[in-house]
Formats: structure tokens, sequence, C-alpha cells
């Protein structure tokens, strides 16, 4: 940026945390944008509504030029940082507006004055901690040890490379069209983590049959609910990679001698 020192007109808070409700990603937006005292968005990695593309598209056409984008995590994950500063090297390359900056703010959570506050909060407010007894020593409710009856098991990976792909959207579309069809009984739809080949995605794999299939849209989604799951067959012009037969033996069982 020339040693112009960089100053932003928004920022982006960036996390990347899998088990956060939506209440609690609210409060934590809140709260950031109170202290930011600039316009701000946050964005969970993993969410379904507002995606990072979405976000930079919103402050772009809102007229903001130099936005920050900060990841916040305990601390970020590393290789999801490398990942993160491609990405947004592939949006800014897609811009048409002249004059555009985006910078990606340093990790801050291991920086031993943060670290410190950390602590110190924790300390200081041990008088509100719950206590702990063995009124409830339970590891899980009863009817989870009840296994589903399902035919087929459905993957979508929403990891945050297939994400930025719209991952999460696609899983809601998945959902909605397996019930609309009236296959929710024998379909079961379960979001993950990285499954690995991201330039593929946004990726669903269909287990037991091990097939793995690239939808990009709406009719992607129904074309595969029709096919795939209604009359069980393969979608080949969607369909990616074949797994082995999970189903059979790697090797020949061996004899069992006592």
């Amino acid at each position: 940026m020339g040693g112009i020192p960089f100053q932003p007109d928004a920022v982006i808070f960036v996390l990347s945390q899998y088990s956060l409700s939506a209440g609690a990603l609210r409060r934590i937006g809140n709260g950031l944008a109170d202290g930011a005292e600039l316009p701000s968005l946050t964005v969970r990695l993993e969410e379904t509504d507002l995606t990072l593309p979405r976000a930079l598209d919103q402050f772009s056409n809102a007229g903001h030029r130099s936005i920050l984008i900060q990841p916040l995590g305990f601390p970020f994950p590393e290789g999801m940082r490398s990942w993160l500063e491609g990405a947004l090297g592939n949006w800014l390359s897609r811009q048409n507006s002249t004059g555009l900056l985006l910078a990606l703010g340093r990790e801050l959570i291991t920086e031993p004055a943060m670290l410190g506050q950390i602590a110190a909060n924790a300390v200081a407010t041990a008088d509100t901690a719950v206590a702990v007894d063995t009124g409830n020593t339970a590891l899980g409710k009863p009817g989870w040890n009840e296994l589903p009856d399902f035919t087929h098991h459905l993957l979508v990976c929403t990891g945050p490379r297939c994400q930025y792909r719209d991952a999460s959207s696609l899983a809601v579309a998945l959902k909605t069209a397996i019930a609309r069809a009236g296959h929710s009984r024998k379909c079961l739809t379960t979001r993950t983590g990285c499954m690995f080949p991201c330039n593929k995605g946004p990726l669903v794999a269909v287990y037991p049959k091990g097939e793995w299939y690239h939808l990009e849209d709406a009719a992607d989604v129904s074309r595969f609910v029709d096919t795939v799951i209604g009359s069980d067959q393969t979608l080949p012009d969607r369909l990616v990679h074949i797994a082995r037969d999970a189903r059979a033996p790697a090797h020949p069982a061996e004899p069992v001698t006592c």
C-alpha cells in the first residue's frame, strides 16, 4: 500500500467455529460492532446466510473502498489464514471497481497483552462461575442409543473452503428438496468439516454408495434428489468421484484359531 498507513472505512470480522449458535454469533457481532466504531460485519465461515463473498459485496456496493478483514479465533487456524488470503485475492481480482483495498489483519489472540487480559478477566469473574456437583452425571440422552434406519447418508461438506462456494446453502436446499420429495425417512443429511477436495466444492458424498457429487445450483439439487435418492441411480454429469465399496472387506477374513 505504498507505505501509507492503511485506514479502513469498514471491517469484516471472520470466525471459523462449527459449534456456535445463531444467538452467540449475534452477541459476538454486536459486541464487535460496538467496539469497532466503524461499519462492521461478522462472518462465521460455516454460516448459511452471510458468507464472506456476500459480506465483501455488501460493503463494496455500499461504497466502502478500504476494508479490513480481521480473523478471530483462539487462535484462528493457521492453515485457514493462508487460504483466506488467497480467497480474498480471488474476490478482489473479479471486481471492476478501482481504488478498492483489502487488508488482512494479524493474529490478535496470541499477543501476550490479550492473553493476559483474558486470564485476568477469568479470575476476576470467578464469583459468577457455576459449581459442578454429582447431581447430573448423564453423558447423553436415552434416545441416543438408537441407530437411525436410513438407506442413504449424505455428507455435505461445509468446511470454510466449500462454504465460500455456498455449501451451507446447499445443505439447506438438499434437506428442503428431500423433504418435499418425501424421502426424509430414508435419507440422513449431515454437515461435515473439510473433506479435502476443496477445489471441486461444494461437495456431497453419498454413502453407502460411495459416490461424490458436485452440485452448483437448485437445478442440480432437484436432479440429484430425483435421480440419486428417488431412483437410486447415478447422475453422471455431476459425479466427481466413486470410492471403493465400503461394504466389502478390504481383505479376506482371517481364520480364527484358538
